[in-house]
């Protein structure tokens, strides 16, 4: 079997001959790019992909939108950077919308500073901005890439980033306080607009339905402690529901993107239908032990992760790296819905050795 058979395999049901590794290795691979540490090999779409084969990872992350978008009503969107600072704008008429991110050199990567949405009538123009916002199919570029990876990975169609409105609040447009604020001061608008925001896009899930790509990436980044279950509730449970069931009947498999705390919302995925919880954290970086993660996402649904990306950094000594990959295995063997994977990504300046690594204790093992 190839790497792409058996993640199929896995999200098909049945038992493949290895179990499958998938690392998100973007943030590492930008982080060399930023310090100017890449190897040449692994410029491009093709050196990206030749750095998975060489690492002996399978590649699922990132493929290009299968969607474009055009806004209507003269709404016009700009993305500015200024040395350290970028700065995004919604240009309306009824008023203009900012967020900027300043860069993080340690970290190689940017911040919010501030959010698009500090009020309600900032979440009014932002209502406005979705239902003026037009989606148009484009599978081109995701074919290209389908072929090019191969046998080597299953590219990812990502739904809207994140999928459910109150995620794309909490974790985007506003941020947690401002979110929170907005729902208890304004409560029967704010349900209202959360409701016309999942209208909003109808449009863009029946083009991911009609797309080529076989697995659909909700990248919600959900955390217990951010979200809960009473959010999950009122807001998400019923809207995964309904979005999932839309793509299993297009003949999709579905995973969701849970990188943070765990025991409040992983049991909850699995009234939703989800095929996958993917990018699971474990202690010592999560709030669950490895051996107790089956219990808590279920017997049926897959567990996509198991690897802490802080393990793959010099923080970590190789020997406790090597015992905490055979750990994982030995509690996840082949067969037992599980693919291994970073979660969430290997740091910048984690090991590229380790990343090879894991192939070799993968195989070792059988």
């Amino acid at each position: 079997m190839n790497e792409r058979e058996r993640l199929l395999a896995v999200l098909g049901g049945e038992k493949p001959d290895l179990t499958p590794w998938y690392g998100d290795l973007s943030y590492w691979y930008h982080g060399q790019i930023e310090k100017g540490t890449l190897d040449k090999r692994y410029e491009g779409a093709e050196g990206y992909l030749r750095m998975h084969q060489d690492a002996g990872a399978g590649i699922y992350l990132y493929a290009p939108d299968v969607y474009k978008i055009e806004y209507q009503d003269g709404i016009r969107y700009s993305e500015v950077t200024e040395g350290d600072w970028k700065v995004f704008q919604y240009h309306t008429r009824m008023g203009t919308l900012t967020a900027r991110q300043k860069y993080l050199k340690e970290a190689c990567t940017f911040a919010y500073t501030e959010h698009f949405i500090k009020d309600i009538e900032d979440l009014r123009i932002m209502d406005y901005i979705f239902r003026n916002t037009k989606y148009l199919p484009d599978y081109k570029a995701f074919c290209e890439t389908d072929r090019l990876w191969g046998p080597y990975g299953l590219p990812a169609v990502l739904t809207t980033i994140p999928a459910a409105p109150i995620q794309k609040l909490l974790a985007r447009l506003a941020g947690v306080e401002t979110a929170i604020n907005m729902m208890v001061d304004h409560q029967e608008e704010f349900d209202e607009i959360m409701e016309g925001i999942k209208q909003s896009e109808d449009e863009v899930f029946e083009i991911i339905c009609n797309s080529p790509g076989q697995l659909v990436e909700f990248p919600e980044n959900l955390s217990s402690e951010i979200t809960g279950k009473m959010l999950f509730h009122k807001y998400s449970r019923d809207y995964y529901k309904k979005r999932i069931q839309q793509l299993h009947d297009a003949g999709k498999y579905t995973a969701l993107h849970i990188d943070g705390t765990l025991k409040g919302l992983l049991p909850e995925l699995k009234s939703t239908g989800l095929d996958a919880a993917e990018a699971v954290t474990p202690a010592p970086a999560g709030d669950v032990e490895i051996e107790d993660l089956r219990e808590l996402a279920g017997d049926d649904m897959i567990i996509w992760g198991g690897l802490p990306g802080a393990l793959f950094s010099p923080l970590y000594s190789d020997s406790y790296f090597e015992d905490f990959v055979k750990r994982v295995l030995d509690a996840f063997p082949a067969g037992s819905r599980f693919v291994l994977g970073v979660a969430d990504q290997v740091p910048p300046d984690g090991e590229f050795s380790r990343i090879c690594r894991v192939r070799e204790i993968l195989e070792s093992r059988g």
